[in-house]
């Protein structure tokens, strides 16, 4: 059987994840106007029986500044493949942003039945999390960085020791102007690498390609996501750092064993 989200409700938990991953705002919500918009800049052309006013009864995941949604109303423009819908029918709605005016214009990326999101509703209720659906950002989190340790050439829990500026010649504003860490490794998790000292390159730069980077500090512990050196650095050091998970607390250790 399926309601009036296009969505079966035995399918709806399968697809929670992957709405979430795609969506950066979804809510719960009540269709007030079919047809209509609340939102003036809206385009003229995009309006049809798919334009449709929802009041945000809750919101489930946004980014900081959409948060405070709740009692305000919205246009959504519904999703191609998603059923069309009525005055007083309630779901999920996943969006993402359409247009931006005096209120919001969202187009649906997709669309569950309320019913299987209330248990998140719920939870969210009694712990400290803030949206409903942190908990799973958190677990898509844990997933990528699980997926990215296992790109890389080595993956160690180690404390930094040393850092030194390569001093290499820069040709462009883009350097990444690289500096080497030495870190004590403490455990090895994967890749053929020796608990004891080894050295590591990253990016010093704090250009827009680099600064997400991580930077080694002093003293610092962690899980270290390591991607062996190529071409000419090799010879500086065995590893480099390259993307901004390759630094992460020494706990997420768990997760990547979880991931496996």
């Amino acid at each position: 059987m399926t309601d009036t989200t296009g969505t079966t409700p035995a399918a709806a938990p399968e697809r929670l994840t992957e709405l979430v991953r795609e969506a950066p705002l979804s809510f719960l919500g009540t269709v007030t106007r079919v047809g209509g918009t609340s939102l003036a800049a809206f385009p003229a052309d995009q309006r049809n029986e798919r334009t449709t006013v929802v009041r945000v009864d809750r919101v489930l995941h946004a980014p900081q500044a959409y948060r405070q949604l709740a009692g305000t109303e919205v246009t959504v423009q519904l999703a191609p493949d998603t059923a069309l819908l009525n005055v007083g029918d309630v779901a999920a709605f996943f969006t993402r942003g359409l247009v931006y005016g005096e209120t919001l214009g969202l187009a649906e990326v997709g669309r569950l039945p309320a019913e299987t999101v209330q248990p998140h509703v719920s939870l969210a209720a009694t712990t400290a999390d803030e949206m409903p659906f942190s908990s799973v950002q958190r677990d898509i989190r844990n997933q990528d960085i699980a997926a990215h340790a296992q790109a890389a050439d080595a993956v160690v829990v180690g404390s930094v020791v040393g850092l030194e500026d390569l001093g290499l010649p820069e040709f462009s504003e883009h350097a990444p102007h690289w500096w080497r860490a030495t870190l004590t490794v403490s455990h090895v998790e994967a890749g053929s690498i020796d608990a004891g000292r080894t050295t590591v390159l990253y990016p010093h730069s704090g250009d827009i390609r680099w600064r997400d980077v991580p930077k080694p500090k002093p003293g610092q512990l962690g899980l270290w996501l390591l991607h062996a050196t190529t071409g000419d650095l090799a010879s500086r050091a065995p590893y480099r750092l390259l993307h901004p998970d390759d630094y992460q607390p020494a706990q997420k250790l768990a997760v990547l064993r979880e991931g496996r």
